[in-house]
């Protein structure tokens, strides 16, 4: 279907070709450089706080907060010459015979409206864009808007009122991607209203269709593919003085807001076609997941197709690389000889260590008695990829192994030990484990141990709900230095390591905005907060409360309400306001506890399944 982008001065819609991650490349921002975690002394002399030095000058718009993004994995074919045709992790597998087909990512596309603006909405919208929104709304039903009130209200009444605003939404579906993965998502105010501010906006259910540019006046949409929702964040520090950039406050980012509602098509195409190949590739995988219904068709001599199981939605990348780590003949002997292969190949600096552990764990826990062998060899590499093969076949041995790899402070693996620690299912081991390395010297390790223990849902971590479920406030028992950790991607996340989270007076902080004002005279021990409704200028009475980091995130974030003793509960700000209020009172010195901001990790191979490309040779056959 072709969409018209409307006409006219105003009301000119050109769909951004860019996403915000692509923005913040081009702007040649290393996050590597200029948001690395480092230590200084506060301005009062009280402990080391951890925190992000240049965070006002690295961060620019949108949620991703001006970071360079990892570079993506290639999971095309690169027509690069292959080091694999020699491994024994290639021969005879199914990656010799195939390559992925449908593992790009897929931009999607629509339009929503955000509400909550107070006075910064606009009542602009194109008459196309306008007739399609309202259809799309009235098959939702039951909105509400805080101006208007909490009736019902139709969504003509909605996208008139100032309150809210129309906006551009868009994504990219991961790779492989199943129903219910989530995502994240750039949402835009529409070119040419008058729309000032999207900062503590709602973002309605929105449709996000397959979008592709074919001219600067039409797109080609096609069928749902997934829905956004959510409150929007955008940059918390752009108003810092010395930020490089000002960042727009007409742009967002939803973390994990959009959610695949249709599993993306996927296969194999064979690199010469043949009936009888296809058939053997589609037995050998079937036999591998035989847990449930088939999960692979040969619906062709060229083509095998995929379904991703159950167990692997949480993980399509890995499921992916194993598929074409199977080896298509099996035999007993002819495994243990492939095992034998493997292991020799493994202690090569040089070799395909992460493929090598695939294909030791597509062989199955008949590898056990050669891996057992490696885990205690002295080459490090050699170690950790056994143990991650071991890990996943379930070898208690290989838990271990993979323990001391994480314990161990000159390990090179040890990030990556840590994380592969968190993908256990059982092993109670080694949750006690993860839980000892949160103690750890290395605030970078005490982190990796902490998104490990969350993954494992771990009872040590003390986790709640903020508000509407907005981001979670964790606490996280740890004899170290105490700091805050906020995450900026997937989940929004504040987590408080260590019990003191006291916040020392003198107090003054104003949000740039003027939505909220927290003090404390010298002599005081309560924080006096007081909030003003930016859409009417009125504040609310002084609110005290006792100096304490979790109950001040707690009455922030929380939803607008009385306790049973008449006290205000929360004030329902959002988790970019109250990001940059703990920034700032933690650079002017106020808290004991540091603040950490997540630095995005650049996944290791062995996290990242390598799905190499055929060699050149290959990729010259027809």
């Amino acid at each position: 279907m072709l969409e018209q982008v409307p006409g006219g001065q105003a009301s000119t819609i050109r769909p951004p070709t860019r996403t915000l991650a692509d923005r913040v490349r081009s702007a040649g921002v290393s996050f590597q450089q200029t948001v690395e975690p480092m230590i200084h002394k506060t301005a009062t002399g009280r402990p080391a706080t951890l925190t992000a030095l240049c965070l006002a000058g690295s961060f620019l718009g949108g949620c991703i907060w001006g970071e360079e993004r990892p570079k993506r994995l290639d999971l095309g074919v690169a027509p690069t010459l292959s080091p694999l045709a020699d491994s024994a992790a290639y021969q005879g597998t199914v990656g010799q015979y195939t390559y992925y087909d449908g593992l790009r990512p897929m931009r999607v596309r629509g339009y929503g409206l955000v509400v909550g603006l107070g006075k910064n909405g606009s009542r602009d919208c194109p008459r196309p864009i306008y007739e399609k929104l309202v259809e799309s709304m009235y098959k939702q039903g039951g909105y509400s808007s805080p101006v208007v009130g909490e009736r019902n209200v139709t969504p003509e009444e909605l996208i008139r009122d100032i309150d809210s605003a129309v906006v551009i939404v868009q994504g990219d579906i991961p790779a492989g991607a199943v129903r219910g993965t989530p995502f994240d998502v750039a949402v835009m105010a529409l070119p040419g209203t008058q729309t000032k501010s999207l900062r503590r906006g709602r973002l309605l259910a929105t449709d996000l269709r397959v979008f592709v540019s074919v001219s600067a006046q039409a797109a080609r949409t096609g069928q749902i593919l997934a829905r956004a929702s959510g409150p929007l964040f955008l940059n918390p520090f752009s108003e810092e003085k010395g930020a490089a950039t000002r960042s727009t406050n007409l742009e967002a980012t939803i973390l994990g807001g959009g959610v695949v509602t249709k599993d993306r098509r996927l296969r194999l195409v064979l690199i010469e076609p043949s009936y009888q190949r296809a058939q053997q590739i589609q037995d050998c995988i079937n036999a591998r997941f035989s847990d449930g219904p088939p999960i692979a068709s040969a619906v062709s001599p060229s083509f095998v197709r995929l379904r991703v199981p159950k167990a692997f939605h949480a993980e399509t990348g890995h499921f992916l690389g194993l598929v074409r780590a199977l080896y298509l003949q099996r035999d007993p002997r002819l495994d243990a000889v492939r095992a034998e292969k493997l292991a020799k190949e493994l202690a090569a600096p040089g070799a395909p260590h992460a493929l090598i552990a695939l294909a030791f764990e597509g062989l199955g826990r008949d590898a056990l008695p050669v891996l057992d062998r490696l885990y205690a060899d002295k080459q490090d590499h050699v170690s950790f990829f056994a143990a991650v093969a071991g890990l996943r076949l379930g070898d208690h041995v290989a838990a271990d192994a993979m323990t001391v790899h994480a314990q161990d402070p000159r390990c090179a693996y040890r990030l990556r030990a840590i994380r592969a620690l968190g993908r256990v299912k059982g092993m109670s081991e080694t949750r006690i484990a993860l839980r000892g390395l949160l103690d750890d010297e290395d605030t970078r390790v005490r982190i990796a141990a902490y998104e490990a223990l969350v993954k494992r849902n771990d009872s040590s971590i003390r986790s709640a709900p903020v508000g509407w479920g907005d981001f979670h406030l964790d606490r996280i028992p740890s004899r170290a230095s105490p700091f805050i950790y906020v995450k900026r991607t997937g989940r929004p996340r504040i987590a408080l390591f260590g019990e003191d989270d006291s916040i020392h007076p003198p107090v003054f902080y104003r949000a740039p905005d003027g939505c909220v004002t927290i003090t404390a005279d010298e002599s005081e021990r309560v924080l006096t907060v007081v909030r003003v409704a930016t859409a009417t200028g009125e504040s609310s009475p002084p609110i005290r409360i006792e100096p304490s980091v979790a109950k001040l995130v707690r009455l922030l974030g929380g939803k607008p309400a009385l306790d049973e003793k008449g006290r205000v509960a929360g004030l329902g700000l959002d988790y970019s306001t109250i990001v940059h209020a703990l920034y700032r009172l933690s650079r002017d010195g106020n808290l004991t506890m540091g603040f950490v901001l997540e630095q995005p990790v650049v996944m290791e191979p062995t996290e990242v399944t390598p799905l190499e490309g055929r060699p050149e040779s290959e990729l010259r056959k027809p």
